[in-house]
């Protein structure tokens, strides 16, 4: 069989070009509208919406069914829930939250590694980093915030679907589209080892802030597991050390459309600033390759510091803007510095025996 693949009808420079342009258009305009809806409705923890839909617009090229969608949002009010029940529980027995919390986010990762729904993760993930934390600072604002994080998953969802209506993947393109490498571990054994470790690379840090509770253990959190959930074991330190600096400058961004956005104080200005911001960004995520993971990390520091700044969360005193950016950088050095300690026990190569499979299973030789 030859070595070079036949074009199908439709795919050719055209059509990739379209691709990626809609592919920019799609995750811009997403985010951006995101959190002109969530700004609108005068919410708290605004940068929810929009990291959401982030997220879920990078990983899918293609809109969820209905029937995913109904099933997305079930799953995450009662993910939510289940962390609220446990953090108004036994905020007073933090011992049994962590092991409550620690087995939650195994699981999480689990499905995560094995290609489930990125916002049906992602969403579980971020209730138990930012859940018990809210219950400290202010037990009373912590339902309010369970009903903000469905809320905005719902609002992501409904973003996604709009976002893909407007600017469609061409059909060649989202037919022969494949999950990214951190979503398609389809080995079982491999998606629990490599969930396993990445629990083990979270743990202290939520050990140390469930028991100091502060705004900054939301953001290093968020932005930690972010990072597990992107970071490429096969590509090295300099793919983890190209994550910090995208985070870096994400957070300068962040800085200067926060105090642009100051200028003008309307939501017409928010628009046009957190557009063109986006705007930068998905450009980069859709054509940088194998770099695209820096770009969507950085999109969403870009996204949660903006957020945040825009909208304390409740409790909160608000910090600095420096001193959010020092977390993340923390955060990232931190992450760095753990997925290389635990790297020698990572798998190898994680796709060998699935890239084997698949060419056994369409008839191809091995070495084509």
């Amino acid at each position: 069989m030859s070595s070079n693949p036949v074009s199908p009808p439709g795919s050719g420079p055209n059509h990739a070009a379209t691709a990626v342009r809609n592919a920019a258009l799609r995750l811009a305009f997403g985010v951006t509208g995101c959190f002109v809806i969530v700004e609108a409705l005068d919410w708290d923890a605004t940068f929810l919406a929009p990291l959401l839909a982030a997220n879920m617009l990078v990983k899918t090229p293609q809109p969820p069914s209905l029937a995913q969608g109904l099933a997305v949002v079930v799953l995450f009010a009662l993910s939510t829930a289940v962390v609220l029940v446990l953090s108004m529980l036994v905020i007073s027995n933090p011992q049994v939250l962590i092991m409550a919390l620690i087995q939650l986010f195994f699981l999480s990762f689990y499905f995560h590694r094995l290609g489930a729904p990125d916002l049906a993760t992602l969403l579980p993930q971020i209730s138990a980093v930012s859940l018990p934390i809210v219950a400290v600072l202010s037990p009373d604002g912590a339902g309010a915030f369970a009903a903000t994080l469905v809320a905005a998953g719902f609002v992501a969802l409904l973003t996604v679907w709009v976002a893909h209506a407007a600017f469609p993947a061409p059909p060649a393109v989202a037919g022969t589209a494949t999950p990214g490498p951190t979503t398609s571990l389809q080995e079982p054994l491999v998606a629990a080892r490599y969930a396993l470790l990445d629990t083990l690379v979270l743990m202290p840090l939520l050990v140390w802030f469930i028991l100091n509770a502060t705004e900054a253990a939301i953001v290093v959190l968020i932005v930690v597991v972010t990072l597990l959930r992107q970071i490429d074991r096969q590509q090295g330190k300099a793919a983890a050390l190209g994550l910090i600096l995208g985070n870096l400058i994400a957070g300068v961004a962040a800085g200067i459309a926060y105090n642009v956005i100051l200028l003008g104080e309307t939501l017409p200005f928010f628009l046009t600033v957190c557009l063109a911001a986006t705007l930068i960004f998905a450009g980069r995520i859709a054509t940088a390759g194998n770099r695209a993971g820096v770009y969507v990390v950085g999109l969403g520091t870009f996204v949660l510091l903006l957020g945040l700044s825009l909208s304390p969360l409740p409790g909160s005193t608000g910090e600095a803007f420096i001193s959010r950016i020092l977390n993340i950088i923390f955060a990232s050095a931190y992450a760095t510095g753990a997925l290389s300690l635990v790297e020698r026990w990572y798998p190898a190569k994680p796709h060998a025996a699935q890239i084997v499979r698949t060419q056994s299973t369409n008839g191809e030789p091995e070495n084509g």
